[in-house]
C-alpha cells in the first residue's frame, strides 16, 4: 500500500516554529514514520525563488523590527485583530512580497503533500490555496491564536490552557472536534540532557556556580549588553553565560568585555548547545517567546526583560501567572537587585524555584499522537 506524503515545511521567522516543527515532524516519523512518507522542506530556500527567499527575509526582519521598536509589534497585531483573519492572511500572503505567492503555491503543489503540519501560519496558507488541497494541521506555539493563525486549517493544536479557552470564543472557527490542547512542542533532544548542573559546568568547562543564562531571542536584540556590563562592573561571584544568536556585532563586543575576577563570563554566539547552557543555569533571563519553555522544563526561574508585541505578552503571562515560574522585569537595574537577592536565596526567587510543569506535558509524541488519530480517520492508514 502506497504512503501517504505528510509535508513538514520549516520556516524562519524567529527560531520558535523551527524548533516546534523540529520536535513534532522527529517524533510523528519515530511513532509513525511506517505508515507515512515524511517529507521535511526548508520550504523558502530550497526552490532558489528570489521573491520566496525575500518573503522569509522579511519574516525574520518583522521580528527583528517588533524587538527594536515595541511600538510596531503591538501595532502590527492591533492591525491584524482589527482587519481579522481573512484580509490579514490575504494581504501579508498575497500582497507584500511580490511573486512569493505564486511561487510558493507552485512550490506546495510541486511537493504533492497528501498532509501538511504546519507551525507558521505561512505554509498552511499555502496548503489550503493549493490546487490539489491537502489535509491541514496548525500546531499553534504560542500562548494566543492570533489572526493569522485563525486561517482555516482541518485540524489544529494549542499547548497553553489560556490560549485554547480565547480561540474557543470563535466559535465559527474552532470547536472540539477540529481544535485540541497539546502539550508543549520542546525538542527531543532536551529529554536526553542532564539535570546534574555541578556536571554540566564541568562539560562545559564552566566554574560551578551559581549562573546566570541571559539571551534576547535568536536575533540577539534587547537589554543583554546594557545587563552584561552592569554585572560585570558588579563583579558578583557568578556565572554568566550569554547568548547573542544570529546577532555576530553583539557577540564581538561582549567578547571583548573582561571580568574583574569574581564574575566569569561566557559570551556565545548562536549554538548548538544551547540546551545544555540553560540547564546548568540558576536564573533564566531573557524576551518573552518559546525559549521561555526550554528554562521551565529544566526548572530555571525565569525574569522576562521585555515582551515585543501582544503574542510574547501572553507568552509571558502563562509563565508569570499560570506556571508561577517568572516574574517580568523591564529594567537593568532592577533585573540586577533580582539577581542579587537570588544568590541569597530570596523568598522571591525560592518561591520560583518551586513551580515547574510535570514533564509528561512536554515533548512532540502526545501531538504526534493527536495528528495520527485525526489523518488515519481521514485517510484509513491502519
Amino acid at each position: 500500500m502506497k504512503k501517504i506524503k505528510v509535508l513538514f515545511p520549516f520556516v524562519e521567522a524567529g527560531f520558535g516554529h523551527i524548533m516546534t516543527e523540529k520536535s513534532i515532524c522527529d517524533a510523528f516519523e519515530k511513532k509513525y514514520g511506517e505508515y507515512c512518507e515524511i517529507i521535511r522542506s526548508d520550504f523558502y530556500k530550497e526552490t532558489g525563488s528570489p521573491a520566496m527567499k525575500r518573503f522569509e527575509d522579511r519574516l525574520c526582519k518583522e521580528v527583528r523590527m517588533y524587538n527594536q521598536c515595541h511600538f510596531y509589534g503591538y501595532a502590527s497585531i492591533f492591525a491584524m485583530n482589527v482587519f481579522g483573519s481573512k484580509i490579514s492572511s490575504w494581504f501579508v500572503m498575497q500582497k507584500l512580497i511580490k511573486n512569493s505567492f505564486k511561487d510558493s503555491v507552485k512550490h506546495m503543489e510541486e511537493l504533492e503533500p497528501d498532509v501538511v503540519v504546519s507551525t507558521h501560519w505561512a505554509t498552511n496558507y499555502y496548503a489550503v490555496k493549493s490546487s490539489k488541497k491537502p489535509y491541514t494541521v496548525m500546531y499553534i506555539p504560542d500562548a494566543h491564536a492570533n489572526a493569522l493563525f485563525r486561517y482555516h486549517t482541518d485540524f489544529s493544536m494549542i499547548s497553553m490552557p489560556e490560549g485554547y479557552k480565547r480561540a474557543r470564543k470563535f466559535k465559527r472557527r474552532f470547536n472540539s472536534d477540529n481544535f485540541k490542547l497539546s502539550p508543549l512542542a520542546i525538542r527531543q533532544e532536551a529529554f536526553d540532557v542532564a539535570e546534574d548542573k555541578t556536571a554540566l559546568r564541568k562539560k562545559l568547562g564552566h566554574d560551578d556556580k551559581f549562573t546566570l543564562y541571559i539571551t534576547e531571542g535568536g536575533y540577539g536584540i534587547g537589554m543583554a549588553e546594557e545587563l552584561c556590563k552592569r554585572l560585570i562592573e558588579e563583579d558578583l561571584p557568578i556565572s554568566v553565560n550569554v547568548v547573542c544568536g544570529k546577532n555576530p556585532e553583539l557577540f564581538e563586543r561582549l567578547s571583548k568585555l573582561k571580568s574583574k575576577g569574581n564574575l566569569s563570563f561566557y559570551p556565545y554566539e548562536f549554538c548548538n548547545n544551547v540546551l545544555e547552557l540553560i540547564a546548568s543555569s540558576d536564573l533564566y533571563l531573557g524576551k518573552s517567546g518559546n525559549g521561555l519553555m526550554e528554562a521551565a522544563f529544566y526548572g530555571v526561574p525565569i525574569v522576562v526583560t521585555h515582551s515585543a508585541n501582544d503574542i510574547e505578552k501572553l507568552i509571558a503571562e502563562h509563565y508569570v501567572s499560570h506556571v508561577k515560574d517568572a516574574v517580568r522585569i523591564f529594567k537593568v537595574e532592577k533585573c540586577v537587585e533580582f539577581i542579587k537577592g537570588a544568590i541569597n536565596k530570596s523568598a522571591e526567587y525560592e518561591e520560583l524555584k518551586k513551580h515547574r510543569k510535570p514533564r509528561e506535558e512536554y515533548g512532540g509524541e502526545g501531538i504526534a499522537d493527536l495528528i495520527f488519530e485525526k489523518i488515519n480517520e481521514k485517510f484509513h492508514l491502519k
